[in-house]
Formats: C-alpha cells, structure tokens, sequence
C-alpha cells in the first residue's frame, strides 16, 4: 500500500475515514492523497451566466481546498506524505473511481454517509459504487468517531 486515496466531504463520516486512513499510512509509510468531487452545476444552470458558473464553481474549489489543506496538519505532525486532489464529475463514485486508476492508487479508504449538495461525496450509494468498481482494495469506514 504505497498510495491511499480519502475521499473527503467534511462530515464526521469522512473525518473517522481520513483519521483510519492517516494510522495505516503511517504504519506503512503510504502516500496518503486526500480528494473531493465536485458535482456539476450544468445541469442547474437556466438562467445563470457562464461567467457566474465558473464564480460558482471557483467558489466551491476555494472552499474544498481550505477544507482539505486542514488535513494536510495532521498528516505532516505524522510525517506521512500528503498531496490534495479536487475533480469536477456528475457522478462522485465515477470520478473517485476514475481518479483512482489514473493515479495508482492501490488502497481507498471512505465513509458509508456524508452530507448533500456540495458536500455530497461519501453517500452510502457512493460507497458501493466505488466498492463495486474501483480495481484497488476498499476499506468502508462506519460511524463519526
């Protein structure tokens, strides 16, 4: 296990997942990547600028990496390697899985529920999709603590 990917909403769900994620890392001296899916906005957009959807989208990006760049503490007071990933797709179990294969990870470390809207990214669907799908083993975290 040289690569861990956390997806990564901000809830409980996905802070328990980072926190297992960041001990196997350490123990196996991983690199421990860290992501986000943000869903498109395309399909909501009647009536909205393009220049306000790309505000919007930009908006959203600023947010996940503040929120993902906290992380990035706990994993250097651990000196464990560390790197932040934000990806645009409709479908957030597609694109973790995409991202996944296109960055050799071989171990996936997630929450069963998270939250919705933008935050919406370790949904219980989600999990199985990516547990369905990705080539890499996937270990579901349960619970916030």
């Amino acid at each position: 296990m040289k690569n861990i990917l956390v997806p990564f909403d901000g809830s409980g769900y996905s802070q328990k997942a980072f926190d297992t994620a960041l001990e196997i890392a350490e123990k196996f001296e991983s690199k421990l990547t860290v992501m986000t899916v943000l869903q498109s906005k395309l399909s909501d957009s009647a009536g909205i600028s393009l220049e306000r959807l790309q505000e919007i989208q930009d908006e959203e990006e600023n947010t996940a990496t503040i929120m993902l760049k906290k992380l990035e503490e706990q994993a250097n007071a651990k000196n464990v390697p560390f790197s932040i990933a934000i990806i645009h797709n409709p479908s957030s179990s597609d694109g973790i899985v995409s991202f996944a294969g296109k960055n050799n990870i071989d171990f996936i470390v997630m929450g069963s529920h998270g939250r919705t809207g933008f935050r919406k990214i370790v949904l219980g669907s989600v999990a199985n999709g990516v547990l369905g799908h990705a080539k890499c083993p996937v270990l579901i975290t349960k619970g916030t603590e």
